[in-house]
């Protein structure tokens, strides 16, 4: 379904931009647009929660000793085939 959407002339100018360098369509810009966007927000979300355990002593602390009880599990017996 196509929906339509008011941009700015300035956004507009920039997609525009975009096309004649890359040769892609307006859709294909806004879409990784959109994807680069989510990606950089989900990032910012995560460093947020990361600071914030890692600013409570407590519970950093817990964190390192869950990290070293895990620490050498990843081979856990089994060899490279």
């Amino acid at each position: 379904m196509a929906l339509t959407a008011r941009i700015s002339p300035h956004s507009d100018a920039i997609i525009h931009e975009l096309v004649n360098k890359t040769g892609k369509s307006k859709i294909e810009i806004i879409e990784e647009a959109l994807e680069s966007y989510r990606f950089r927000e989900r990032m910012r979300l995560f460093n947020e929660s990361y600071e914030r355990l890692r600013s409570n002593k407590k519970e950093w602390a817990k964190e390192l000793a869950d990290r070293d009880e895990l620490e050498g599990t990843l081979m856990d017996g089994l060899e490279d085939e």
